[in-house]
């Protein structure tokens, strides 16, 4: 029974020394899973995806926009923080991003005004 405790396990070093490459993974705290699950669902996976494919899907998702940010900051020169106007230069010859992302902005200006204009309603600026 001393033998056990003094000379752990193979599962038992596994974990303390984090596993490899699943203990990196695993280690790292997971933002996009619940919201990339519903995405996948809505594009016909299963109800419940694989926590593999969400994970390897999350993955790429963070590679991206890593990617996109070093380019935007790269781009934006001295004010060293991206700036919206950056991604758009970035994304400005790809229609479909070019489009989606004009959409979520106009959005987001007319959710600022309507809620501007709830808050001057009920507190009367």
């Amino acid at each position: 029974m001393a033998d056990e405790e003094e000379n752990p396990t193979f599962e038992e070093e596994n974990e303390e020394i984090g596993g490899g490459a699943e203990g990196e993974q695993s280690k790292r705290k997971r933002v996009f899973s619940k919201e990339l699950r519903c995405m996948m669902y809505g594009f016909g996976d299963d109800q419940n995806p694989y926590t593999e494919s969400v994970d390897i899907l999350e993955d790429l998702v963070i590679e991206f926009i890593t990617k996109v940010t070093h380019k935007a900051k790269s781009i934006g020169g001295s004010h060293g923080r991206v700036q919206v106007e950056d991604i758009i230069f970035l994304i400005r010859k790809e229609p479909r991003k070019f489009a989606r992302v004009k959409d979520l902005l106009t959005m987001n200006d007319d959710l600022k005004r309507a809620r501007k204009a709830f808050d001057e309603a009920n507190y009367g600026s």
